[in-house]
């Protein structure tokens, strides 16, 4: 049986062309009703300008789409697209908050169009404005090199829904340092409308999207660095005596400013508490310059340095001892300087000027006209000699 169908080509042509037919009749002669359902047709509200002229906006503002069910005949239906639908809403006595935009559609005048739901909500806000300060950001490689970015306007005007101006914290223009100048240099910055987080705000309107700003750079030199000692006779001799580690530093600042700076002093040093030791000694930087380091190594050179200090008292630094009469410094002819030089047998000896206590002994009593020696306290030191080596009493 099956084998006689598949050679049969007549029964076949026959019960295609009787498909075909029936088809046709169907089409042409019952053409049966049918539904179609069509998706995300946008919405235009009708009463859009009655909306705007009392203040308010659609918001968000996105667009407002309807799914619409079409039905017709089947050949009707056939010829219908999504353009061919057009949907229309009206909110009536609009206010600010939840409306109900009531909707609409036609489509041809032989079929029928109908809605999932007749109604949706949609959102009216109050249409302000807020004047808002522009703030700069900047970016890229040479952002601490940037001195000024002045603006042409300062504030600009922030239009939109009540909620999202007021949620702009900030408008923001964001200028790129990643090509560095040496003269002023004139530029447009696009501005941004940002909230609390830094997000953008969408849905505002800026009066004006950039603003013309003049961008200035800070300049550096590269200086010398003074070592600054508290003898202002200091006799030591930079490379000599000692060294120091960086020699220059660079600088930073305004080109007005770095024209008369050649070099930067170190904070003051005591030579006498100088040791064969690195110390690090801190710059005196000047106010609006900025260095590449805030400090440098001092370094002592030198055998003679190494094995002996200078230290340097006032004669009101004597002490009296064994004073049973009450005898003042005053009853005595002090020197204005005393020198004391101590020599050491090694490094392990070194001391500081605290370490050394001068003083005048009165155990053999006070009598006027008399030769005092100045003595030292006791020390472990290779030797010391004191200049002058002893006071006159008056």
């Amino acid at each position: 049986m099956i084998e006689r169908l598949k050679k049969n080509t007549k029964i076949k042509i026959i019960s295609l062309l009787s498909a075909i037919v029936l088809w046709m009749y169907v089409m042409a002669v019952v053409d049966p009703e049918d539904t179609k359902l069509f998706e995300d047709i946008p919405i235009t509200i009708t009463n859009i300008h009655e909306i705007n002229d009392l203040g308010l906006v659609v918001d968000p503002d996105e667009e407002l789409v309807a799914s619409v069910y079409v039905k017709g005949n089947l050949s009707d239906l056939q010829k219908i697209t999504a353009n061919n639908i057009n949907v229309y809403g009206t909110v009536n006595n609009p206010i600010e908050g939840q409306n109900q935009l009531y909707l609409r559609a036609s489509a041809s005048d032989k079929v029928s169009t109908d809605f999932k739901s007749d109604t949706i909500v949609i959102n009216l806000e109050k249409s302000i404005e807020e004047q808002k300060n522009i703030t700069v950001e900047i970016t890229g490689k040479y952002k601490d090199d940037v001195d000024t970015v002045t603006l042409d306007q300062k504030k600009v005007m922030v239009s939109g829904p009540r909620s999202r101006v007021e949620s702009v914290r900030y408008v923001q223009a964001t200028f790129n340092a990643d090509d560095k100048s040496s003269e002023t240099k004139s530029t447009e910055l696009k501005l941004k409308a940002l909230d609390a987080d830094m997000k953008e705000v969408d849905h505002v309107t800026l009066a004006f999207k950039k603003v013309s700003a003049e961008v200035s750079y800070l300049q550096q030199k590269e200086v010398k660095v003074n070592v600054v000692f508290s003898n202002n006779e200091s006799k030591l001799v930079q490379g000599e005596d000692f060294t120091i580690t960086p020699s220059t530093v660079k600088i930073k600042g305004k080109s007005e400013d770095l024209k008369s700076i050649d070099s930067i002093d170190t904070e003051t040093i005591d030579e006498d508490k100088l040791g064969t030791n690195n110390q690090v000694v801190s710059l005196k930087v000047p106010s609006g310059i900025s260095a590449d380091r805030s400090s440098i190594t001092i370094r002592m050179q030198g055998e003679n340095h190494a094995q002996s200090s200078i230290f340097t008292y006032s004669g009101s630094e004597l002490s009296l001892e064994n004073n049973d009469n009450d005898i003042q410094l005053s009853d005595f002819d002090l020197p204005e300087t005393i020198k004391v030089t101590v020599e050491y047998g090694s490094d392990s000896q070194r001391i500081s000027k605290t370490d050394l206590r001068l003083y005048l002994d009165l155990s053999g009593g006070f009598s006027s006209g008399t030769q005092y020696n100045i003595n030292h306290s006791e020390i472990n030191v290779k030797g010391i000699s004191i200049e002058p080596s002893y006071v006159m009493s008056k």
